[in-house]
């Protein structure tokens, strides 16, 4: 082992049950860089991540961190060795302070809490953050809680920070600022491992980069050795020509039309979509994009404004209201908002469709049965079976069940809100797949995502909102990703 390796991870194995999670994965990661490690859900990263961070026994190899055997029992002895870990779920307790998080259950040892704010001021001001020690952590939006999580890792005079899918829920702005204190944090010799499935993030932020699949590591080389076609090609096992499917481009009349939608928060928003479309609408966090949606399906309340779909006006008070009209809504968080967590497959797809199988108050059994084999076969839902709980599934086969849960309704517009937020670049090639295929059977996709390129590459045309307002609307095969951006940024777009 180099004396420049801070981490050496030799052989190392672990199973549950019948699978194994890790086999023999081994590779090195030196003092100072940024490592990213790359790889389908289910490659086996967070089962590595959770052994480095102590949550999780090793059953077989060996890790030597600083040169020395790593032998932890808890996440606590990994912190105090210098290793720390972020999670893509911030571990932070929302009623405590700032201050009062960075130093959980080390107030006696650091003096009180006067001493505790004094320390987490000095250590918010070293990666230029300039948020309240006092602030309670649940009036943080998630850029700022995740600063105080950087702080907390700071705090026990880390060599080692783990960052799991940082970038998931920041806006570019945001997302800037933490490329900023990541370049810091290496420019003192801090090591971190940035785990992404936005590769744009790992090609610009990386000096090396793992791939593993199925529990085992492909390569680890510098990132400039890389090219995207031969990381994804190493991440899926396969080729992937193009990581998007042509264009839908069986586009039809007009199906639905907003005039001037106000709520608290939109101002005058108005738009047509086509039948067979993908539209895309983009903006930053706060624009109106997600509002839009809501009022449109009857989840928030319309002010003033019109809705016509097929030329007839719609009275829609209500999210079932909505349903009965033709609309489903994939929503941007699907642990919150969409799944049941703790319920079947089966339950998750069928539970928007009731209906179609239930006579006189009872449920047709067979018939749910049928639906819940019918909808696994056609999406591709990879899973046991349909009685496990959905929890246990990838993000990627957890939003294929909610495509199928709305697909079985037979909407007219299908509304996606991020439908690929969270997933790896092969689960959303597949959401990509079925989008398409829904609008080439004459249904219409409402996309929102933060992603621009996958925005620019999947939809027909494009709408721009800032500010709760519609400020412009595109051509993606003729228009910049500069010019789109300018729009969403509330800057005057010249031709």
């Amino acid at each position: 082992m180099g004396e420049n390796v801070i981490l050496s991870v030799q052989d190392v194995t672990k199973r549950f049950v019948n699978v194994v999670a890790l086999n023999q994965v081994s590779f090195d990661i030196y003092k100072g860089q940024v490592h990213g490690i790359v790889g389908e859900n289910g490659a086996g990263k967070s089962t590595l991540m959770k052994i480095l961070s102590g949550v999780y026994k090793k059953d077989k190899g060996i890790i030597y961190f600083d040169g020395q055997e790593m032998k932890v029992k808890g996440p606590t002895e990994s912190l105090n060795l210098g290793l720390a870990i972020i999670y893509q779920e911030l571990n932070l307790v929302n009623q405590m302070t700032v201050g009062e998080n960075i130093f959980l259950g080390r107030f006696r040892e650091i003096g009180g809490l006067k001493k505790i704010h004094a320390k987490a001021r000095e250590l918010l001001d070293s990666i230029g953050s300039h948020i309240d020690t006092y602030s309670p952590v649940e009036d943080l939006p998630v850029a700022e809680k995740q600063m105080v999580e950087i702080c907390k890792a700071l705090s026990y005079n880390s060599k080692l920070i783990i960052m799991d899918e940082p970038s998931t829920t920041l806006t570019t702005e945001e997302m800037n600022r933490l490329k900023e204190i990541i370049k810091d944090l290496k420019s003192k010799g801090i090591t971190i491992i940035y785990i992404s499935h936005k590769l744009d993030e790992i090609f610009e932020l990386c000096d090396r980069v793992t791939v593993m699949r199925d529990g085992n590591v492909i390569s680890t080389r510098n990132v400039e050795e890389l090219t995207r076609p031969t990381m994804i090609a190493e991440m899926v096992g396969r080729s992937i020509e193009n990581e998007y499917p042509e264009r839908a481009s069986k586009i039809g009349e007009t199906i639905l039309e907003v005039k001037n939608i106000r709520t608290n928060k939109l101002h005058d928003v108005g738009f047509t979509a086509k039948k067979g479309e993908i539209l895309g609408f983009v903006g930053l966090v706060g624009a109106g994009r997600t509002e839009t949606m809501r009022a449109i399906f009857g989840a928030d309340k319309i002010q003033n404004g019109e809705v016509y779909l097929e030329g007839r006006k719609l009275d829609i008070k209500s999210p079932r209201d909505a349903i009965a009209a033709g609309f489903g809504f994939i929503t941007e968080d699907r642990k919150e908002e969409g799944l049941l967590l703790n319920f079947p497959v089966g339950t998750n797809i069928t539970m928007a469709s009731f209906p179609n199988f239930t006579v006189g108050g009872l449920l047709n059994k067979a018939r749910e049965k049928e639906i819940i084999e019918r909808q696994i076969k056609a999406l591709d839902v990879k899973t046991p079976n349909a009685d496990i709980y959905i929890t246990y599934l990838s993000g990627g086969n957890q939003q294929k069940c909610l495509v199928a849960r709305w697909l079985e309704t037979s909407p007219k517009i299908l509304i996606m809100d991020e439908p690929t937020r969270g997933i790896d670049v092969g689960a959303k090639y597949e959401i990509y797949v079925l989008m398409k295929k829904f609008a080439e059977a004459g249904g219409t996709v409402l996309m929102i995502s933060s992603e621009l390129p996958e925005v620019l590459n999947m939809s027909n045309r494009v709408i721009v909102l800032s500010d709760g307002k519609v400020v412009g609307e595109y051509d993606p095969e003729t228009t910049s990703d500069e010019k789109i951006l300018a729009a969403a940024l509330g800057e005057e777009v010249t031709e």
